[in-house]
């Protein structure tokens, strides 16, 4: 059950990276309605988002991997700053955008809150690593990943309802604060839990 589940959040995270980068080189109206607007006189952030989130969504599933931690400790590394790299990136560039976000307060509180919550998280993660503490680094990258994913989860949660009858623009009052609180639960409650016991069963 757990490598389905894993295989499912690498499979999906693909999946989402190569649509983002096959929209963009389409026309912006047709692609990606809901940015468009952002055009062109927030351009660079928009691009910026729309470049550097999705690959770090494509670097995340790597960073997490225990088999190229312990086997390529050296690229692991690399690819970390790349990451973090793409999460600053992408995080202020969506905090940029925010002034011309086309929802409600609430919704932006939120899109600010996660982008927050991504930078902060990650750059925890960093710090942790560069002080050494390996077990803390990896429960804060495992939070930075998962509010990574929170673009896929977004999704998910948003075509049912846009199914019902909801403009995108309306999901964001409900997907703004789920699509990153649902995945970090559901982290704490199963995979970080479960590190603990462990922990605690090992003394």
């Amino acid at each position: 059950m757990r490598m389905i589940l894993v295989w499912l959040y690498q499979a999906l995270s693909l999946l989402l990276v190569l649509l983002t980068f096959r929209a963009l080189l389409e026309p912006m109206a047709l692609s990606m309605p809901d940015l468009a607007y952002y055009f062109p006189e927030n351009a660079p952030s928009a691009l910026s988002h729309l470049i550097f989130g999705p690959l770090a969504l494509a670097l995340a599933p790597l960073q997490t991997s225990a088999g190229l931690r312990r086997l390529w400790p050296r690229w692991h590394r690399r690819l970390g700053y790349l990451y973090a790299l793409s999460v600053l990136v992408g995080g202020v560039a969506s905090l940029v955008m925010l002034p011309w976000f086309r929802g409600s307060l609430w919704a932006a509180a939120g899109f600010a809150l996660l982008a927050l919550g991504w930078i902060g998280a990650t750059a925890r993660a960093i710090w942790l690593a560069r002080r050494g503490d390996l077990a803390g680094h990896r429960c804060w990258m495992l939070r930075s990943a998962a509010l990574t994913f929170s673009s896929v989860t977004l999704r998910l949660i948003m075509a049912p309802l846009m199914a019902a009858g909801w403009t995108s623009t309306e999901t964001y009052d409900v997907t703004a604060w789920a699509c990153w609180l649902v995945n970090l639960t559901l982290l704490e409650l199963f995979v970080l839990r479960r590190r603990k016991v462990r922990a605690a069963s090992a003394v």
